[in-house]
């Protein structure tokens, strides 16, 4: 059975001022809205509120209540980071986490589906009062003012969070009981428009059960489709998806201590008995992770995240803790930590390799294990593979992407592989001999000067850094252009007109035994158009064997 928690802030912006200034606790404070007319107050803390003070008050009119008033601008972008990370904070209880995305309401709020996660905190009704309970407590430890509601509908849920007072025994509705528990709520609950709902309360319909014994034809002839869908969703007779903030992790496992740890030690030994359950959750079901997140929560309310990647799908404990040791090596444990949440965000199909019967163990499995090793410590950014991509210009041919997620059909291709795909993506033609490609090509082709008998001919002798070379033999041209198929989206349409850049490549060999790839970039006297010719110029692009 579905089981969704509102969790609502009606003074988040408050809040988190007051965390940062105790003042704005103790004394009537608020945060200012500039709209037509004026400033408004956009958020009162409890102080304010207490002498009368509330959202959309002028501020003229509350400074005459209040002379004293504290106010600073809102930051509305700083709420919306704050909400995240609430929201983050919040999978701790379950990874079905969404923003509740109300806008013409006042404060922030969040969504939680814990269906099948009570069983946690001792199950059925007991273990969702003592999650909420929970939940609830350890946010007003840190600061934070909250409702909550619990019912099987998120409308529901939203409806008890807003109209409620404080009181705790009111906030879970029971299994199926919606409908007795929203009839005494005004209509406000069911998230309405301010319009819809002035119009209804000068109706007389000032309470949800009042609109049960509705004919539903004029209800929504008088007010639109909205006000029955509202209901629908509150009763749950119909659907309504919460779509989670972050995709839903597969693979899952929590440790929770009875007392905080906070020795170096410690968190290692949890985490390897997290990796032993995540590795049999990823057994049982044939796969293998690819990125794993650890997060310790610590007993102040903050929370850090420790995060791996493996270039091919893994499931060994000790490998994975291995990776693990340089993050944790950087966590402060703070007062303790008490909650440690170990998720695979990633995973693939796993496919178990056979060892080799000789001394030794596989290498290829020896290699991937050097390369998360290498990630973990110095980051994806900075160890890469190249990767050959379907291009016949050479400098576009290769592609550096990070080792660990060069993964082609769920695995890395080995040495002899990208060897072949070289080959194949670089042949001019289908009917032509595979074309030889130098063994290393220069970051970014050189300018030589070539003499040779006319424009069109191979050089007979070329200078390159400031250092004379005399040909004794030249093969080619080989002829390549430009791809005129990417250009044109990236090019001025003045420029798709242009005679596109032509290229002649030669491998030459030099008196001293060594092998050049240079080329000749056109336009040449041979293909010149009628605006006249250019001198050919003349580049050094690698070194062939």
């Amino acid at each position: 059975m579905k089981r969704v928690i509102s969790l609502w802030f009606p003074r988040l912006s408050t809040d988190r001022l007051a965390r940062l200034d105790p003042n704005w606790r103790g004394r009537p404070a608020a945060t200012l809205a500039s709209v037509s007319g004026g400033q408004r107050l956009a958020c009162v803390n409890e102080a304010a509120q207490r002498v009368g003070l509330h959202r959309n008050l002028k501020l003229a009119d509350a400074r005459a209540i209040l002379p004293e008033l504290q106010v600073t601008p809102e930051d509305i972008g700083a709420d919306k980071r704050l909400l995240e990370r609430l929201a983050s904070w919040c999978d701790r209880y379950t990874p079905w986490v969404a923003l509740d995305e109300m806008p013409d309401q006042p404060g922030y709020g969040l969504f939680l589906d814990i269906s099948g996660c009570a069983h946690l905190f001792g199950g059925g009704d007991k273990g969702e009062s003592i999650l909420l309970n929970d939940l609830v407590t350890r946010l007003e430890k840190v600061g934070f003012t909250c409702r909550t509601g619990l019912a099987d509908t998120a409308g529901a849920a939203w409806a008890m969070a807003h109209a409620n007072d404080g009181a705790r025994a009111q906030r879970i509705v029971a299994p199926g009981g919606q409908r007795q528990a929203l009839a005494e709520l005004e209509v406000a609950a069911l998230r309405l428009p301010q319009e819809a709902i002035e119009t209804l309360n000068k109706l007389g319909l000032r309470r949800i059960g009042d609109l049960y014994s509705l004919p539903r034809a004029p209800l929504t002839n008088r007010f639109g489709p909205l006000v029955l869908a509202r209901l629908d969703q509150a009763l749950g007779r119909s659907v309504e998806n919460i779509e989670p903030r972050r995709p839903t992790p597969p693979f899952r496992c929590r440790l929770a201590f009875a007392e905080p740890i906070g020795k170096p030690e410690d968190i290692a030994a949890a985490t390897s008995r997290l990796l032993a359950s995540l590795g049999s959750q990823l057994e049982s079901a044939g796969m293998g992770a690819r990125q794993i997140e650890l997060v310790l929560y610590r007993v102040d309310g903050s929370f850090e995240r420790c995060e791996i990647g493996t270039s091919q799908p893994s499931r060994d404990a000790d490998h994975l803790l291995r990776l693990f040791t340089e993050p944790l090596g950087q966590v402060d444990a703070g007062f303790g930590v008490e909650l440690m949440l170990l998720t695979a965000r990633s995973a693939e199909r796993f496919s178990g390799k056979q060892t080799s019967l000789q001394q030794g163990e596989n290498e290829d499995g020896k290699a991937d294990e050097l390369i998360d090793r290498l990630t973990a410590r110095l980051g994806p950014d900075r160890v890469i593979r190249l990767m050959p991509r379907q291009s016949h210009i050479p400098e576009r041919a290769v592609q550096r992407v990070s080792a660990s997620n060069a993964a082609v059909n769920g695995g890395m291709r080995s040495a002899v592989a990208l060897k072949e795909d070289w080959r194949i993506f670089t042949q001019p033609t289908a009917t032509r001999a595979p074309a030889i490609r130098p063994v290393r090509l220069l970051a970014t082709p050189e300018p030589i000067d070539v003499t040779a008998p006319v424009p069109d001919d191979p050089p007979l002798q070329f200078r390159w850094r400031q250092q004379a070379h005399r040909v004794v033999r030249v093969d080619g041209p080989e002829r390549l252009a430009n791809e005129w198929w990417r250009e044109q989206d990236q090019q001025p349409a003045a420029m798709l007109n242009a005679t596109p850049s032509v290229r002649d490549y030669y491998r030459i060999e030099a008196e001293d035994g060594q092998r050049y790839w240079i080329y000749r970039d056109g336009p040449f006297n041979s293909i010149a158009g009628a605006g006249g010719t250019r001198t050919a110029r003349w580049y050094l692009h690698g070194f062939c064997t």
